[in-house]
């Protein structure tokens, strides 16, 4: 190996094209009558070309975005400049997710609690934030919509190919610009984040969100026009931490009693209970749909055993319902872009290769691991439905988060303890206790994104 490659260099995250294509229509002004023309000689000053947001959305060039990509609209000194100049009549609502929490709070060295219970005060006390809360009332939502669309899709056994969940833009937009084929396999429910925005909006007549985010993609998914306006600014932990710094500002210094959530309950919108959208639920770090779909379908099999397959690697995972001899449901989980590779090519072609797996006992309370289980085969493309992530690892690994420079195995490792910490502080909430019935639907619309042949090629660093 040369000397020139290390390990930090080894990642299996989605960067990047080596080359943004951007399509871009040009006109040229027709020279008015009178003046003289020089025939032969072009002028030399080139056009500037701007690259926004939305042209990376309509973009066919790169899979996804990363620090690198100049975001117009979605940056810390974004929102500083946004809340500086908010209106009297507009109130500033926050989210954030339980992987950006806990992020936060082992880069801040504070335990959960004490974390949460300061970023409220941050926000209320320094920002005038009306609204802090959790995704998780959005999640709730996410998970029952999903399950209800996969049922469906079930009984109307039009097709025997998985449905792919579509809460990570950066697979969403893989999938749209490079992968045409993979389009009609994506689930069409909204993620967590703009479910919750668009919960905010209804709080009340003019609300600002921002929401902190583990994923730069995340910026782009607020952007799509089927998601527009329900979150107004992305930004990650790291760019958090970069706009206290700026500000002068240490998070600690605003912690209080911990054991006392009057100011979390205080900045909760009417409806909404701190114990639910603080919370979590079963299932993975990154959501947990796939474990969700299991359990929902479990209720309607009372015998039924849960088997949990592990794949050829830590990011592929099935769960399957298994009632006596017989598979009445299945669903996986895969995360990082090589195992999306080999997803797509077995999606898209024939034939499957065995591999020795090992079985765990189900997560949840009262799982059995049946004997003889060592034959089976986790095969992601074969259950009904798959919880895509880009990100290796799932979200509790997104690139925004505080894992530094790290090189791959120390980021796993910091993973791995993000993941033992989620499962040990976070108490999940039973979707039942949640909310009611989902007065709306929230659905995407996707499109497989066309290549123009009149493009103007940009190198990826800016």
């Amino acid at each position: 190996m040369s000397s020139l490659l290390s390990e930090s260099d080894l990642n299996d995250f989605i960067s990047p094209g080596l080359a943004c294509i951007k399509p871009t229509e040009t006109t040229k002004e027709e020279p008015k009558a009178g003046n003289e023309l020089e025939v032969g000689k072009e002028s030399n000053d080139l056009e500037k070309v701007s690259i926004s947001l939305q042209d990376c959305l309509a973009c066919s060039g790169c899979i996804t975005s990363s620090e690198e990509i100049l975001l117009s609209r979605q940056s810390h000194t974004v929102f500083m400049e946004a809340w500086k100049n908010l209106p009297e009549d507009t109130l500033l609502a926050v989210s954030i997710p339980p992987q950006c929490r806990l992020s936060l709070a082992q880069y801040y060295g504070m335990t959960l609690g004490a974390f949460d219970n300061s970023f409220v005060s941050l926000m209320r006390n320094h920002f005038g934030a009306r609204y802090v809360v959790g995704t998780q009332v959005g999640r709730n939502i996410t998970i029952r919509q999903t399950n209800s669309e996969l049922v469906e899709r079930k009984q109307s056994q039009k097709t025997n190919s998985p449905a792919l969940c579509a809460v990570c833009p950066g697979f969403v937009l893989y999938a749209e610009k490079t992968k045409p084929e993979l389009v009609p396999y994506l689930l069409d429910v909204k993620s967590p984040q703009q479910i919750t925005g668009s919960l905010l909006k209804e709080a009340a007549p003019h609300i600002y969100h921002l929401t902190v985010m583990p994923c730069f993609d995340k910026k782009l998914e607020a952007s799509r026009k089927d998601g527009e306006g329900e979150v107004d600014c992305v930004i990650t932990p790291r760019e958090l931490v970069s706009m206290l710094q700026e500000l002068q500002l240490d998070l600690r210094s605003f912690v209080s009693d911990v054991e006392d959530n009057s100011l979390i309950e205080t900045c909760s919108p009417p409806g909404w209970d701190y114990r639910v959208h603080w919370a979590s639920n079963e299932g993975s770090s990154s959501g947990g749909f796939a474990y969700q779909y299991i359990l929902h379908q479990s209720k309607l099999y009372p015998d039924a055993e849960i088997l949990t397959i592990e794949g050829k690697n830590s990011d592929i995972r099935e769960y399957r319902l298994v009632d006596g001899t017989k598979t009445v449901a299945s669903s996986s989980q895969l995360y990082g872009f090589r195992n999306i590779q080999n997803m797509v090519r077995k999606l898209t072609s024939s034939g499957a290769s065995a591999r020795n797996v090992k079985v765990l006992r189900k997560r949840a309370s009262g799982g059995a691991q049946r004997t003889g289980t060592a034959s089976l085969v986790a095969d992601p493309t074969k259950t009904d439905f798959i919880e895509v992530m880009a990100c290796p690892g799932g979200c509790i690994n997104g690139g925004g988060l505080l894992n530094g420079e790290q090189n791959s195995t120390k980021r796993r490792a910091l993973a791995k303890s993000l993941e033992a910490e989620y499962e040990r502080s976070i108490p999940p909430v039973p979707l039942e206790e949640s909310t009611g019935h989902d007065p709306r639907v929230y659905k995407y619309t996707f499109t497989a994104v066309e290549k123009s042949s009149d493009v103007v090629t940009v190198g990826n660093t800016w």
